[in-house]
């Protein structure tokens, strides 16, 4: 009997650490047009209305819930949509309903933009870091340097979040690899420079860099002129339209060697830190 007790407390105990882990969930309700539609990376892009507690309205792409998937060659531009915004863990859309405005859309839709490859030569990109400082991709020659794209205002987990909480993350494991630590580099982008100033991008940075880094010697963030930002995240192969304070866009992260090309590209936000830091540090081994 005191056997059994035990195993009861131990499987309860266990039980409540697991549920501990778990984020609690937030669900708001979206109502918007629909503007494009991404079944390979399960993504609908919605103009969406004011969603209260949350955040104004605006265009912003959205993953579709594991049990959503059936919208994908049903739902298209222009229809008019319903569902739950969930905020957990992930962001996602779930209960999805919509009023059909435009004719089936292919299951295999996406917007086509441009990516660079492994062993292309990266521009000579200019820019202002947070120090309001020009900086330039070539002066990181000699050196790795990971490069992507944030947007400081953005609410959601699975973009702006995930993006420098990663950023942060492989910082915090390239320190571990000190020969790799003193060279790798680490380059934010905003694509928000009507916002995000310079000092905007060093208050938010200083939430990321903590104690690893607080002089921003291996991570900077940097923003420039919309024509300098929108002609780096084309090259870079990073999708996104600005029209008033909205914003919709994709992923892209980019690692240049220390030549100066492409090394390796990730899209989305379904990459590893510890992947990308172990990489990194293998380019020094």
């Amino acid at each position: 009997m005191r056997r059994v007790t035990v195993l009861l407390l131990v499987a309860f105990i266990v039980g409540a650490a697991s549920c501990a882990k778990k984020p609690a969930e937030k669900r708001y309700e979206l109502q918007g047009e629909v503007v494009a539609v991404d079944s390979a990376a399960h993504q609908i892009t919605v103009a969406h209305q004011d969603i209260p507690g949350l955040m104004a309205g605006m265009t912003m792409p959205f993953l579709v819930g594991p049990n959503e998937e059936w919208v994908f060659g049903k739902i298209g531009p222009g229809d008019q949509i319903l569902a739950t915004l969930v905020l957990g863990r992930h962001a996602e859309l779930q209960d999805i309903s919509f009023t059909k405005q435009s004719a089936p859309t292919s299951a295999g839709t996406s917007t086509t933009f441009h990516l660079p490859e492994a062993g292309d030569q990266v521009p000579d990109f200019a820019l202002v870091n947070q120090n309001g400082k020009r900086i330039h991709l070539a002066q990181f020659r000699g050196q790795p340097l990971l490069l992507t794209f944030i947007y400081t205002r953005c609410p959601l987990p699975d973009f702006r979040l995930l993006m420098s909480n990663n950023f942060g993350e492989i910082l915090k494991q390239l320190h571990e690899y000190p020969q790799a630590f003193e060279k790798a580099q680490l380059l934010s982008v905003t694509i928000d420079p009507k916002h995000d100033k310079p000092e905007v991008l060093k208050q938010y940075g200083k939430r990321y860099v903590g104690d690893i880094d607080g002089n921003f010697q291996h991570w900077q963030f940097a923003t420039g002129s919309p024509e300098q930002i929108r002609t780096a995240a084309d090259y870079f192969g990073l999708s996104y339209n600005q029209k008033s304070e909205q914003i919709v866009h994709s992923l892209s992260t980019v690692l240049i060697g220390a030549d100066g090309k492409v090394v390796k590209v990730y899209l989305g936000n379904e990459w590893k830190p510890a992947d990308v830091a172990a990489y990194i540090a293998a380019l020094h081994g």
